[in-house]
Parts: C-alpha cells; sequence; structure tokens
C-alpha cells in the first residue's frame, strides 16, 4: 500500500509535458470541430438508442435498454457500401480487416443492394463508429491516419455491437486507471458500465483484446493512465489483430451455424467411431484447413473443433488435415 502511495505522489510530482504519444486515443476534442457528431471515448459515435443506455439510471434499466436497443446484425450478415471519399489507403485497409472477418470469424460483409440497414464505409475524418446495428444508414469514418486494417478491425468490432474492454464492470479487478495523467475533459472515456455488458459474452478480461485502450490511451504528458494491476509494465490491447478471446466473443455473439448449407436438423458432424463432435460443423473444416489454426489457438479449437482439429482419439489429424487443406473454402 505504501509503495503504491509512494508511486501516485510520484506521478503526480511528474508535470514535464512530452507531448500526445502516437496512440488512437489521443484526440483533441470530444466532438469533432468539421461536424456535430458527438464521439466519446475517443472513436464511438453517439446514438440516441446509445445515448439512452448510458443515461440508465440502474443496472436493471441499463440491462433492458442495451439488451433491446443495441442490435446485432441479423445472421451475421452486414451489407456494405464504399463511399467515394475513401482514399486508395483506407480501401486497402477496409479490404484487408473484411478479409480478417471473413477468414477468422463468421460474420459476413456483402455488397449493399437493397437492404434497408447497411453499414457505409466513409472517409471524411477520423476513426469512428456507432454501436451495434443503429437502422437504415450507418456510418463507419476510416478518416486520415485511420488507413490500417487493425483500426478498421476495431471500428468495425463497435458496428458489431462491442464496446471497449476497459469499459467492462470488473475492469477495476485488473487494472488501475491513473487519472492525474488523462487529459483534462476526457476523463469520461474512462468510466465502466453496467454488469450486462453485451461484448463480454461471458469471457474473462481480455488485456490483448483489439477493443481495449492501450497504456497512454488521452495521455496529457505521455505518461501511462492506463496500468495492468498484476503488472504495471504490461502492454494493455493491440491495435493489430484479434485476440483469442476477441474471436471466443464474436463466435458466440455471431454463431457459425448461418456459413452452413447443410439442412438445419442435420446432426453435428462426428467421428464415425466416436462421440466427438464438431460444434460449428462446415466453419470448423474451414478454420483447421489453415496452418497452425488448430495448435495456436488449441484451447478453443479443443473445445469447438475438436474433430476439424484431430483431437479425437480414434482419427488420424494428418488424414483429416490434409483432406480438408483440398477442400475448396470460400472466404
Amino acid at each position: 500500500m505504501k509503495t503504491r502511495l509512494l508511486y501516485v505522489l510520484a506521478s503526480l510530482l511528474t508535470t514535464e509535458s512530452i507531448g500526445y504519444p502516437n496512440t488512437a486515443y489521443a484526440a483533441p476534442s470530444q466532438r469533432n470541430s468539421n461536424s456535430d457528431d458527438e464521439i466519446i471515448e475517443g472513436d464511438i459515435l453517439v446514438t440516441e438508442p446509445l445515448r439512452r443506455a448510458l443515461k440508465a439510471g440502474n443496472s436493471r434499466t441499463k440491462r433492458d435498454i442495451v439488451s433491446n436497443k443495441i442490435k446485432r446484425w441479423p445472421d451475421g450478415v452486414v451489407p456494405y457500401k464504399l463511399d467515394s471519399s475513401l482514399n486508395k489507403d483506407a480501401l486497402k485497409a477496409i479490404k484487408e480487416a473484411i478479409r480478417e472477418f471473413h477468414q477468422r470469424t463468421c460474420v459476413k460483409f456483402v455488397p449493399h443492394t437493397n437492404e434497408q440497414d447497411y453499414l457505409e464505409f466513409q472517409g471524411n475524418y477520423g476513426c469512428f463508429s456507432a454501436i451495434g446495428r443503429k437502422g437504415g444508414k450507418q456510418r463507419l469514418s476510416v478518416g486520415e491516419g485511420c488507413e490500417y486494417k487493425g483500426t478498421v478491425m476495431h471500428e468495425i468490432m463497435h458496428a458489431l455491437g462491442f464496446f471497449h474492454e476497459q469499459s467492462r464492470t470488473d475492469r477495476d479487478d485488473y487494472i488501475m486507471v491513473l487519472w492525474w495523467n488523462i487529459e483534462p475533459g476526457f476523463e469520461k472515456n474512462f468510466e465502466s458500465y453496467g454488469p450486462d455488458r453485451l461484448d463480454s459474452a461471458g469471457e474473462p478480461y481480455d488485456f490483448d483484446s483489439l477493443m481495449h485502450y492501450d497504456n497512454q490511451a488521452f495521455s496529457k504528458n505521455g505518461l501511462d493512465t492506463l496500468q495492468s494491476l498484476a503488472d504495471p509494465h504490461r502492454s494493455l490491447g493491440n491495435m493489430d489483430d484479434f485476440s483469442e478471446i476477441d474471436i471466443k466473443q464474436l463466435l458466440k455473439s455471431y454463431p457459425c451455424k448461418v456459413w452452413d448449407k447443410k439442412p438445419k436438423n442435420k446432426k453435428k458432424e462426428r467421428s464415425p467411431e466416436s462421440k466427438c463432435l464438431d460444434v460449428f460443423q462446415n466453419r470448423c473444416k474451414y478454420f483447421a484447413s489453415f496452418d497452425g489454426y488448430c495448435q495456436h489457438w488449441m484451447s478453443f479449437m479443443k473445445k469447438w473443433c475438436p474433430y476439424s482439429c484431430g483431437y479425437c482419439k480414434t482419427e488420424s489429424p494428418d488424414r483429416r488435415l490434409n483432406i480438408w487443406k483440398g477442400e475448396n473454402h470460400s472466404k
């Protein structure tokens, strides 16, 4: 306890400013000067459903509002358009980000035709997105400085209904907010929400999530604003790739059954010699077709795709993987 108090005092006495860090969460304004859009937490576009959820006075009301108003995309299918304001780098980043979702999750992006609800990628200014499906045309901004695959993936996660990881109710059990290092006026970006958040999906706190702030988010002096309680030197978040828990949450929120072309009453695929099941049927075959996927995500794949990854005792993993790698899987 004494050590922590000394650390706090030392941090408070540090007044030298070394400028904003190179981070996606070092923004000069909560309301973009180029529009009337209200942005919270650096990149979340405030919509009326979200505003009502944030103003809810108790956890029960907040749970009802979030459950009813922050909507998912039906069957995990997201119609989208590319606005003419997008530059070459933004178009490349969007293409790469969508490819990651197609290869590693069960969310499917399809070109917009006549769907009422759709996502429109725009390149006017900043990086931001609304939370979940708000209805009608829904903007997702990939402006100057945002043209990176990981940044676009992060914003798409918001559009799919996910909040920032450090906003979870239990975050104070895992991280410490260093309020004295936060740029004045940005303290609200570090608030936590009620216990029934949509994006946790029953998963443990994820320090490595694509949706987690980095250590120096909204810093006024280049010093940490967030630290792990267990290890203050641990890096938080990432802006490059899904974490294992990110993928688990996506698969729970947008199940793979929508990808299966088999009849709904078809039994789960299994080994003829055992009761070892693939929960996601055809999609498990697709996951297993990537070299190293079963090994890298072993705990997850053992639970959901044991047959496809060769974890069934009576099957030969080499034989099955060789067969599936020869199949033509669409991306």
